[in-house]
């Protein structure tokens, strides 16, 4: 595989945490990794893409030739990706994105595209994002907040993915709230490992501990690589 579609059950829930721990992983093992989000909004820049790369201790200068390829649309309405666009008149063109990716893909392995929202979040009035992921043929790697609710949710979104033929590498749970009843914290992943028919490839800590990142990455990124061989 040369990238990975990180996806999620919603927004909020910890993509961009998730694929910035997974950058600083892969680069701390040696892969020429690069994160890409195609379309950003609620903001004039690319701040998921920017929140990626601090995680990993990229300086935005040493990727300033990449940056317009790293995020091919910013739009500054915080809505949905067909919405943002419709309001300043702008239709996301995938073609454009396509592109995008294929640049980054020819110097970086592998591009980790966080998306936006959920799986089913639409592009424009015709077109899923989860569409374009599957025309690219990148496989997922979904982000799960471990709280109540969240059985059902991943459940919808590993069969929104396999209905497209798009393999799922694993899941990984974001510990969102401290205070969660553990016996619901502890069944979650169990649960949807049984019922899903997928990997758990980790949890990621509430409130990460600066000094806990390299490891927690590592670990994320020795994770994913077991899944399939990144070239």
């Amino acid at each position: 595989m040369n990238g990975v579609f990180v996806t999620g059950t919603d927004t909020g829930i910890g993509k961009t945490l998730a694929c910035g721990v997974l950058l600083a992983g892969l680069r701390r093992l040696g892969y020429a990794a690069i994160t890409q989000k195609w379309v950003q909004t609620g903001c004039t820049e690319p701040e998921d893409v920017l929140a990626h790369l601090a995680l990993a201790g990229i300086n935005r200068a040493e990727v300033a030739d990449l940056l317009p390829d790293l995020c091919p649309y910013c739009l500054p309405l915080p809505a949905s990706p067909h919405l943002a666009a419709a309001a300043v008149g702008v239709e996301l063109d995938p073609s454009v994105i396509i592109a995008a990716y294929a640049r980054l893909n020819a110097r970086c392995a592998p591009v980790l595209v966080e998306g936006a929202g959920g799986v089913l979040v639409p592009l424009a009035p015709e077109r899923l994002i989860v569409d374009l992921a599957a025309m690219l043929r990148l496989p997922a790697l979904v982000i799960a907040p471990n709280r109540l609710g969240t059985i059902n949710h991943t459940l919808l979104t590993l069969e929104a993915l396999r209905t497209r033929q798009i393999p799922v590498l694993g899941v990984v749970m974001n510990r969102l709230c401290p205070q969660e009843d553990p016996r619901i914290l502890q069944d979650n992943p169990r649960t949807i490992a049984r019922l899903g028919g997928v990997e758990i490839l980790g949890e990621l800590p509430h409130g990460m501990d600066p000094v806990a990142l390299p490891e927690v990455a590592e670990s994320l990124a020795q994770a994913v690589l077991a899944q399939g061989n990144i070239r």
